[in-house]
């Protein structure tokens, strides 16, 4: 039938290579494990510097409105006060 010192020479060589192969998936773990954390790190400083950046454009959103506004009433606020002007030269 088989070679008794080949079959187990084929037995060795199978439990070499899962315990390579359980190696490495311990190794991805561990190394998706402290991915994850920097990815947390990472998110953490994004939100905290997400948070001032979103009230600033806010805050321009608002003065950009107010000098749209403000722009557009401004040739009527100059044609009322031409004669106010004119008067005061």
């Amino acid at each position: 039938m088989v070679d008794q010192n080949l079959l187990t020479l084929f037995l060795a060589v199978t439990a070499v290579a899962v315990l390579i192969q359980t190696g490495m998936i311990v190794g991805f773990l561990l190394i998706s494990a402290k991915l994850t954390r920097h990815v947390d790190q990472t998110l953490e400083l994004v939100g905290k510097s997400v948070g001032p950046l979103h009230a600033t454009t806010e805050n321009l959103q608002t003065v950009s409105a107010n000098i749209a506004e403000l722009t557009s009433k401004l040739p009527e606020v100059l044609r009322k006060l031409e004669p106010w002007i004119r008067h005061a030269a």
